[in-house]
């Protein structure tokens, strides 16, 4: 005769449990795919891992119609705080889980605390417990049975390892939790886990380039006149008027670290020069117009500081083809460098120079209405980002005097 294979007989429950534990594992995979693809944006930051976790639950349980889910009536995320545990519960709702209440927090040496730290997987259906569903409730915290409001029939816990370590605890699964749940949260909670970690490794790496532009840029300033309070007032009023300019938050904060280094050329001009009381001869200007094309070669070509070098090389043009070092006009000039040189040009008159007197806010204000001999606001300036200028001008005043040397 001949062989024929053998069909493994897998109870239609079975295959359903597995078909939706297979397609939530790829709903995990997408949102995981969407967070390490925002992770590589320029400027991230790191997500909130509650968030995160609710983010991926809301993708893997609320599905399409149609589908069906099986999704837990509640989902109590748990944090380890020194000998203490700390946990928010979430609540299903047609629009996704939201939270039931606020923290909660209890001691690792507490009964109810068994589901945290009590191997990695864990899976209860009160029936195979004892059969008492009364008994049963006693293993829970009184806090979390009186916030999901009926009694617990089954839960599925995941211990997390790593830089937050605590549980991910899921309650109320239709009929019996199962190990497809099992496997659905284990996988959440590893994936997760990973995606947060590699975050914060990111957002370390960040802070300290941002960290690096802001040394760069105080360095370039050792001999001005100016002070690092410049700088920093510069990078604030930089993100305020993005902001106001329609910038993405994300664009506001690249914008302002790299507007730090819109002097940095002048590492290369001579002391002395930068510091003359008096007016500059013709070769004295034309030496001091080249920090703009020093910064760019300083900054480079690296993308990440692509916006950093626009800057660097172009906030001293002026709207009407007057300025250095290319005589660009209009949108010739890049975006960034049009919104700083009005940031630098509203920092330059409130600060006193050896040549000058610092002006008030006022008296700032009415350069940039009327112009003063030397600045002609139609000229010089973008007139749709020096109408936003004007709208948000009191934020400048407020920034000025919050950040002083003294």
């Amino acid at each position: 005769m001949p062989h024929r294979a053998r069909l493994i007989h897998v109870p239609r429950r079975g295959r359903d449990l597995c078909h939706m534990a297979f397609r939530q594992t790829l709903d995990l995979l997408r949102v995981t795919d969407e967070t390490l693809a925002e992770l590589c944006q320029e400027c991230p930051s790191v997500p909130d891992p509650d968030a995160l976790v609710v983010r991926a639950l809301n993708e893997m349980t609320l599905g399409e119609p149609g589908q069906g889910t099986r999704a837990p009536s509640h989902v109590f995320l748990v944090h380890a705080r020194g000998e203490e545990f700390e946990g928010v519960l979430y609540r299903s709702t047609p629009e996704g889980f939201r939270p039931a209440r606020g923290p909660i927090r209890f001691r690792a040496d507490e009964s109810h605390a068994f589901s945290v730290g009590s191997g990695d997987v864990t899976v209860s259906n009160w029936e195979d417990d004892g059969g008492d569903l009364g008994a049963y409730q006693n293993r829970f915290h009184p806090e979390v049975r009186e916030a999901i409001g009926e009694a617990v029939r089954n839960f599925v816990s995941y211990r997390v390892a790593g830089d937050r370590p605590g549980a991910i605890i899921a309650f109320n699964y239709p009929d019996r939790a199962t190990r497809y749940e099992a496997q659905v949260l284990a996988a959440l909670a590893v994936t997760l886990g990973a995606v947060w970690t590699l975050a914060s490794r990111v957002a370390q790496v960040e802070e300290a380039f941002v960290y690096l532009i802001g040394a760069l840029a105080r360095a370039s300033e050792v001999n001005d006149e100016v002070t690092g309070d410049h700088i920093v007032r510069v990078s604030r009023y930089c993100e305020v008027l993005a902001r106001a300019a329609g910038y993405t938050d994300t664009e506001a904060r690249v914008l302002a670290y790299s507007s730090q280094l819109h002097d940095v050329g002048k590492i290369h001009t001579p002391r002395e020069l930068l510091r003359k009381p008096g007016p500059l001869t013709e070769a004295e200007t034309a030496l001091m117009r080249e920090h703009t094309l020093h910064g760019e070669k300083i900054i480079g070509t690296s993308p990440r500081l692509a916006t950093a070098r626009r800057i660097a090389g172009a906030h001293h043009e002026n709207w009407d083809g007057s300025g250095y070092p290319r005589g660009l006009r209009g949108e010739e000039i890049p975006r960034e460098a049009r919104l700083v040189k009005i940031v630098d040009v509203y920092d330059a008159l409130r600060s006193a120079r050896p040549y000058k007197p610092a002006l008030s806010h006022e008296e700032a204000m009415e350069v940039f209405e009327r112009g003063d001999g030397r600045t002609r606001p139609g000229a010089h300036f973008d007139p749709e980002l020096l109408r936003v200028f004007r709208s948000v001008h009191e934020e400048f005043r407020r920034i000025h005097a919050e950040i002083q040397p003294w």
